[in-house]
């Protein structure tokens, strides 16, 4: 085949990647160096190189253009610079790792050559409100490759595993499924002087326009995103960047996810460009997380109206930050940590404004939400660090014995305090997200930093959801709960007043007496009252009340309950100190003659006003 380079390129800018026209394929690649070629490869076999032309180069970008190229997808090609091999990071269709860390060294993926950019314009589905969102965050790989998953073996640790398991993730309650990393990078990476598994996928170079060829490539991809919008759920893409790329890479690379897939959302973990994406009208009513929000971000962005492009404000965008502030505190007051009682009432009262707050007990980094209430430091040593990696601060608690345990009094105080905790996730006022797999319990052995272990710490046992069905039938009830009533689910701050008339305050705080919290530092209880007569359900009839009562000593206390206005009475719903901590029916007159009832140690107890 006659495979050469053409001259016909002028001054002509082209999109960074390839670009085919009229047969002709045209690169673009911005890297620094002094010699580039471009290295193509037929049915994965080297077919031969072609140098870039420094007459051709502005300034870091290099333009190429070469006739001849089959455009059957059978090409591809890779990029060598001062005799390093590498791949396109604006490619879309990648080869050469469908077996994940097959073998013992590194491996350049090579980008698919094919008749121009398949832009597929998948429309996402109905955007849901974040206030109504219930987030599941899941590894791919770790998902369903553990045999106990009892899918077929090639679909284990695959998007097609995914698909397969969307059922239960849908009858869990979720609306949203957000993938860890799901886009092509190495799984082998240097490490202390020797390659080491990179498993989470949080890596600086990476193809992250292409799904991962080892998880079941484009196709598997594809038919996950249309499988998940079929089910009513939304899918949520996550995306790392260091921050040492251009801005407009970013902006590439998110857009890409929209048109190419009809993606939902994109979870931007490390360097997130807000202010730009905001103001992409591509991206308007997209759902964007980030790690940290900045208020000048928000203020102001881009808009289309009938005068043409305008500031507007909002953004259009649903934009939500991940809230480590709110796991810390909730795992400090669970665990009856001091000084608590204000940092939970500010969790109930402040809600931002201008984005959203997702919550969680635990998530990706740090211990599982079972580990949490199991161990009292981490145990990190098979990472090979000698336990020097990973967090000191776990503000975690292993309840009188460090890791598994055969007493039934301390394994039953830990199933308590994992309720206490999925349900201040699930019912306080951000977006609640569950990582997968703390619905059934899932372990990992105390280590708290495992970006590295492609192993039985990270996959999921599909086991433990027999052993520890109690806690996901729990979870499905507290999603339940949360979706049935609005009360739950109400979007800004509220004033604490009862400004309607109704005769309570839209939200109000109380401790063991009602109408006066506990602010004393040794406090450890605390009461919150949320009036439902302030959020109407889709009928407009108002909602129902509910009182949480919340005892995080070691040592049961009375606690004396706000009345409510004529005809109501307080009812019981939960006792998270029960094993089956769900009323079946809200148990009428839960309350003593002198309005007070009480509450285990270490528990949490709702009210509900009918």
């Amino acid at each position: 085949m006659d495979i050469k380079a053409t001259d016909n390129l002028g001054s002509r800018l082209f999109p960074f990647g390839c670009t085919v026209e009229q047969g002709t394929v045209y690169f673009c690649v911005a890297v620094r160096g002094e010699k580039l070629s471009l290295r193509l490869y037929q049915e994965g076999r080297y077919l031969k190189s072609i140098a870039f032309s420094k007459k051709l180069r502005i300034g870091d970008v290099w333009r190429l253009g070469v006739a001849g190229i089959p455009l059957d997808g059978t090409c591809s090609y890779t990029y060598m610079i001062d005799g390093r091999e590498l791949e396109d990071p604006y490619g879309t269709i990648s080869q050469g790792r469908e077996a994940y860390k097959a073998g013992h060294k590194r491996r350049v993926a090579r980008t698919v050559i094919t008749d121009g950019e398949d832009l597929r314009g998948r429309a996402a589905a109905s955007p849901m409100e974040l206030s109504d969102s219930f987030i599941y965050r899941l590894h791919v790989r770790g998902f369903t490759r553990d045999r106990s998953s009892g899918i077929p073996q090639e679909d284990r640790g695959t998007f097609a595993g995914v698909a397969s398991r969307l059922d239960y993730i849908k009858e869990l309650g979720v609306t949203a499924i957000e993938l860890m990393p799901a886009y092509e990078y190495e799984e082998l990476m240097p490490s202390r002087g020797r390659l080491r598994v990179n498993y989470w996928g949080f890596t600086p170079d990476a193809m992250r326009m292409s799904p991962k060829a080892s998880f079941g490539g484009e196709a598997g991809f594809v038919d996950l995103v249309e499988k998940v919008h079929k089910a009513g759920m939304e899918l949520i893409m996550g995306l790392y960047f260091t921050g040492a790329e251009p801005e407009d890479y970013v902006l590439t690379v998110v857009r890409s996810w929209r048109l190419r897939y009809g993606v939902d959302g994109v979870h931007i973990v490390g360097y997130a460009p807000m202010k730009l994406l905001l103001n992409d009208p591509y991206l308007r009513g997209m759902k964007i997380f980030s790690d940290r929000v900045r208020e000048e971000d928000l203020s102001r962005s881009m808009g289309i109206s009938d005068r043409g492009l305008e500031m507007r404000e909002p953004s259009g965008c649903q934009v939500a930050a991940y809230n480590d502030d709110f796991q810390n505190d909730i795992r400090r007051f669970i665990k009856g940590d001091e000084g608590m009682v204000d940092s939970m009432i500010c969790i109930f009262r402040d809600i931002p404004k201008d984005h959203a707050r997702i919550d969680y007990t635990a998530n990706v980094s740090g211990f599982s939400l079972m580990d949490v209430f199991s161990y009292d430091q981490k145990h990190n040593e098979q990472n090979g660090e000698h336990d020097s990696d990973g967090t000191d601060y776990n503000y975690s608690w292993n309840c009188g014995e460090e890791g598994p345990s055969r007493k039934k009094r301390i394994n039953e105080l830990r199933r308590r305090l994992c309720r206490n905790a999925l349900l201040l996730t699930i019912l306080c006022p951000g977006t609640p997200l569950i990582n997968a797999g703390d619905e059934m319990g899932h372990t990992k052995k105390g280590n708290n930093n495992s970006w590295c272990q492609d192993s039985s710490i990270e996959w999921l046992n599909w086991e433990d959801l027999r052993k520890h069905g109690d806690i996901y039938e729990f979870t499905k009830r507290l999603i339940a709960l949360r979706r049935e009533h609005p009360v739950f689910r109400r979007k800004g701050a509220l004033k604490g007043s009862d400004y309607l008339v109704t005769g309570l305050p839209d939200i109000s705080f109380h401790g063991m007496s009602a109408w006066k919290v506990d602010h004393e530092h040794f406090r450890r209880q605390l009461c919150v009252c949320l009036n439902g007569a302030y959020a109407a359900k889709e009928d407009g009839d108002p909602d129902d009340s509910f009182y949480i009562l919340m005892n995080m000593h070691w040592e049961s206390h009375r606690f004396y309950v706000p009345r409510l206005p004529a005809g109501k009475s307080w009812k019981l719903l939960v006792d998270t100190s029960l094993e089956e901590p769900f009323c079946e029916e809200p148990l009428g007159d839960a309350l003593d003659e002198d309005y007070s009832i009480q509450v285990p140690a270490r528990s949490i107890i709702i009210l509900t006003g009918k």
